[in-house]
C-alpha cells in the first residue's frame, strides 16, 4: 500500500522515486531523492537564490576588479573606499528607515545640506564646536519635522511632500548663500573637535567609518529589537491593519521621517568637517544612490522588506563599482550608465527569480 502511494506521488511531481523496499530500517522516506527532506532542501536552496543575488554581484565585483587592477584589493584602497562612502551609508540608513515605514524621502539631501550649512555658518561666526554641531542637528531634525507635518497631518503623499521640501531646501540654500556661494573655513577657524568628525581616527580607523557603523548598529537595534521598530514595520507593510488594531501608524511614520533627518544631519556635519565648509547641493549627490542601495537591499529579504544588512550590501556594490571603474580608467560618462545597468539587473533578476520560484513547485 505504501508503495502505491509513493508511486502516485512520483507521477504527480514527475520525480523518479526508488522502490520502497530499498529504504533501510529507520532511514525513512526523508533520505530518498524526492522525499520530504530532499524537497525541503531543494526548496530551501531555490528560495535562497533571489536573496543571494546581490551578495553574488558584490563578490563578482571584487573578483573582476581585483583581476583588472592590482591596487583594487589592497587594504589601503578598501579602507579608502569605506571612508569615502561613509556618508552614503548614513544616507542609505536614513532612507531605509523611511522606506520601511512605507514612505520615500527625496529631501534626505536637503537635511544633509542644511546641517552642513548651519554648522559652517556658525563656525564662520566663531561659535564653538558643540554649538555648531547642535545647530546642525536641530536644523536637520527640523527638515524631518516639516516632512512629518506635511505627510501625517496634511496627508500629502511622501513623494510629493519630500519633493516640495527638496525644492524649498534648495531655495533656502541659494538665499542664505547669496546665490549658492560656497563657505570656506580656514583650518584655524575649525575647532579640533569638529575637525575630528571628518579627519579623525579611532584605533587607526577613519572617524566617518566609525560614526557610520555606530549609527548602523543603533538603527538596527531600533528597527529589529524595539517596539517602535515593530510598529513602524507593521505600519509600512500593512498600514490599514495597523490602524485598525489601534497602533499609532501616523506617529510611526512621523518619527521615521524625523529620525531619518537626524541621521542625515549627522552626515551633513561630517561633510562640513571633511570639506571644511559648505558647497550648495552637495548632499543631493547621495539621494539617488541611497534609494538604489535600499532597493538592492530588499532583494536579500524573502518578503522584500527593507533591511540594514541588505542596504549595506547595496552601498558596498555602488562603492566598489565606482572605485573599480575609476581604477581601470573608465570614463565618468560611462560610469553612470554602468551603475544604472547593475542596479536594474539586480532588481530585475530578483523579481524574475522570485516570480519563477512562486510559480514552479520545487522538488
Amino acid at each position: 500500500m505504501s508503495v502505491d502511494t509513493r508511486t502516485q506521488s512520483s507521477a504527480t511531481t514527475g520525480v523518479s522515486v526508488p522502490n520502497a523496499g530499498s529504504a533501510g530500517p529507520g532511514g525513512g522516506d526523508d533520505q530518498r531523492p524526492g522525499g520530504p527532506l530532499s524537497r525541503l532542501t531543494v526548496r530551501g536552496l531555490g528560495a535562497a537564490v533571489p536573496q543571494a543575488l546581490a551578495p553574488a554581484v558584490l563578490a563578482a565585483l571584487l573578483i573582476v576588479f581585483a583581476v583588472l587592477s592590482p591596487s583594487f584589493l589592497t587594504a589601503d584602497n578598501l579602507l579608502g573606499v569605506l571612508n569615502q562612502n561613509a556618508l552614503l551609508l548614513l544616507a542609505a540608513v536614513a532612507m531605509t528607515v523611511v522606506v520601511r515605514a512605507g514612505g520615500i524621502d527625496l529631501s534626505i539631501g536637503v537635511a544633509i545640506d542644511l546641517a552642513a550649512l548651519t554648522a559652517s555658518a556658525l563656525l564662520a561666526d566663531d561659535y564653538v564646536a558643540w554649538v555648531a554641531i547642535v545647530g546642525g542637528l536641530v536644523v536637520g531634525l527640523l527638515v524631518g519635522a516639516v516632512n512629518a507635518f506635511l505627510i501625517v497631518v496634511l496627508r500629502i503623499r511622501p513623494f510629493l511632500a519630500t519633493l516640495s521640501v527638496w525644492f524649498i531646501g534648495g531655495g533656502v540654500q541659494q538665499v542664505a548663500t547669496d546665490g549658492g556661494s560656497p563657505i570656506y573655513l580656514s583650518r584655524s577657524s575649525v575647532p579640533d573637535e569638529f575637525a575630528w568628525l571628518g579627519a579623525g581616527t579611532v584605533l587607526g580607523v577613519a572617524a566617518p567609518i566609525v560614526v557610520a557603523v555606530l549609527v548602523l548598529i543603533i538603527v538596527w537595534a531600533a528597527l529589529e529589537r524595539s517596539r517602535w521598530g515593530r510598529v513602524l514595520t507593521a505600519a509600512g507593510e500593512q498600514p490599514t491593519a495597523t490602524r485598525i488594531s489601534g497602533r499609532l501608524a501616523g506617529t510611526s511614520m512621523a518619527t521615521a521621517f524625523i529620525f531619518a533627518a537626524g541621521i542625515a544631519a549627522i552626515a551633513g556635519l561630517i561633510l562640513a568637517s571633511r570639506s571644511q565648509g559648505f558647497v550648495a547641493n552637495s548632499g543631493q549627490l547621495y539621494v539617488l544612490d541611497s534609494i538604489g542601495a535600499v532597493f538592492i537591499g530588499t532583494t536579500l529579504s524573502r518578503t522584500g522588506r527593507p533591511n540594514l544588512f541588505g542596504t549595506l550590501v547595496g552601498v558596498l556594490i555602488f562603492a566598489l563599482l565606482t572605485n573599480g571603474m575609476n581604477l581601470i580608467g573608465l570614463s565618468f560618462y560611462w560610469q553612470g550608465l554602468a551603475r544604472g545597468v547593475v542596479l536594474i539587473l539586480i532588481l530585475l533578476l530578483g523579481v524574475l527569480l522570485a516570480r519563477d520560484r512562486s510559480r514552479k513547485p520545487l522538488t
